[in-house]
């Protein structure tokens, strides 16, 4: 099988961009080679509007109302399937920002249930944006794209600074103590924290074009499954500022360990897909996959900005998400899974065991809490050369990791 991809709303590392607060990834997946066996048709869609190729930016929505009819009947013929993502860039910030700070194993200040179980770290993730300013984001985001060392060390403690002068407007006293004693024992013990990458590469990791790969791969790999087929090509809509990481990132995960991974409370990974599949950048000119799912990455940002569709345009994009899979990390998306989360969780009787299995783990954590912080200190007093603890660098947690289960209208 074959899969086309196509991307919008890049903004590189400037993710606060007002005019393009999202950025929208797309993919046609097909069982044959979209590329080769659907050219002819493809241009012979693109010559109904009098152009040599599609681009639905440029031709507009009177124009993509011509082709949608045709597009969808092509669709159809070759079987389609389609993954959409979508990225709050707000969301990816405060993401990032929890992950850089409340990393249990990086800051001994955190409670390792706190950041290791899903739910808490999203509740956490939440807790966080409602006192994180956006001066205080940019700080902490160019901190982590900082290319001098001592500079974003700097500005990351100033943004930690920052984040400490609204602690008091959170409502309840165990986010106001867990958040300060986070922030403490990062400022008090920076080395601790992994904030800096010499590695151009590495920093790139942190962009949304970067962070929705994994899931993308994800995807594609899931589709391969269904199908039983073997992912033969993956081609991807040029970006010249990312070439070099998307083909070095899909070269990690198609030879990454084949073993499945459980964590906390019964989630399951698995680092290796799409197994022995080519990469291959193209221009939008030289894939007709590409000009295909333009058309559908332009319908689906039309969608959810609201924006009014006509009736063969509706009639196309509703076809992609009864055969598409969808991934979405934003404040709605994952705040609807949190809160459906927790009325099932509450809606259940919690008796005196559970009190007391709950008292018990809460008692085990925080005598396992003051452990790790009184072993770090004495290590850093009797060691005060060893300004690091020796662990693997450039290590990157995918964003997924903070909203699996992606949104899946249909499943086919």
């Amino acid at each position: 099988m074959y899969a086309y991809i196509d991307e919008t709303g890049n903004t590189g590392s400037n993710i606060f961009d007002l005019e393009q607060p999202i950025f929208i990834t797309a993919a046609l997946i097909t069982k044959t080679n979209f590329d080769i066996i659907y050219k002819k048709e493809i241009k012979k869609i693109s010559k109904i509007i009098g152009e040599d190729e599609i681009h639905a930016n440029v031709i507009g929505a009177d124009r993509v109302e011509e082709i949608a009819e045709p597009l969808l009947k092509l669709f159809k013929k070759c079987d389609a399937r389609f993954f959409v993502s979508r990225i709050e860039k707000k969301y990816l910030a405060t993401t990032k920002f929890v992950d850089t700070l409340f990393d249990s194993f990086e800051n001994k200040a955190v409670p390792w249930h706190v950041y290791n179980m899903r739910p808490m770290r999203l509740l956490l993730v939440f807790k966080i944006a409602s006192i994180l300013t956006e001066d205080t984001a940019k700080k902490f985001w160019s901190s982590i794209l900082e290319r001098k060392k001592s500079k974003a060390y700097e500005i990351f403690l100033e943004s930690l600074a920052d984040l400490e002068s609204n602690i008091s407007e959170l409502p309840d006293k165990r986010s106001r103590q867990l958040i300060s004693e986070a922030i403490q024992w990062a400022s008090e013990n920076p080395e601790s924290i992994y904030i800096h990458n010499n590695s151009k590469a590495a920093r790139l990791g942190h962009l949304p074009n970067l962070a929705v790969f994994p899931s993308l791969l994800e995807g594609i790999e899931h589709r391969s499954k269904l199908w039983k087929r073997k992912v033969i090509e993956i081609v991807h809509d040029r970006q010249s500022q990312f070439e070099s990481s998307l083909r070095d990132w899909h070269e990690l995960y198609k030879n990454a360990s084949p073993d499945v991974i459980t964590w906390t409370m019964g989630e399951k990974y698995k680092l290796r897909r799409v197994e022995g599949s080519n990469f291959r950048i193209s221009s939008a000119a030289e894939s007709p996959g590409i000009q295909a799912v333009d058309t559908v990455l332009w319908l689906f940002k039309r969608t959810i900005d609201e924006k009014p569709l006509r009736r063969n345009s509706a009639k196309l994009i509703n076809h992609v998400f009864t055969r598409a899979y969808q991934s979405d990390l934003s404040f709605s998306a994952v705040g609807g899974w949190l809160e459906d989360y927790y009325k099932e969780l509450f809606a259940k009787p919690f008796t005196e065991e559970h009190q007391r299995k709950a008292e018990e783990i809460s008692r085990l954590a925080e005598q396992r809490r003051q452990e790790q912080m009184f072993e770090y200190s004495k290590e850093k007093n009797e060691k005060p050369s060893n300004k690091r603890n020796k662990r693997i660098q450039g290590t990157f947690k995918p964003v997924a990791a903070f909203a699996k289960n992606p949104q899946k209208p249909r499943q086919l």
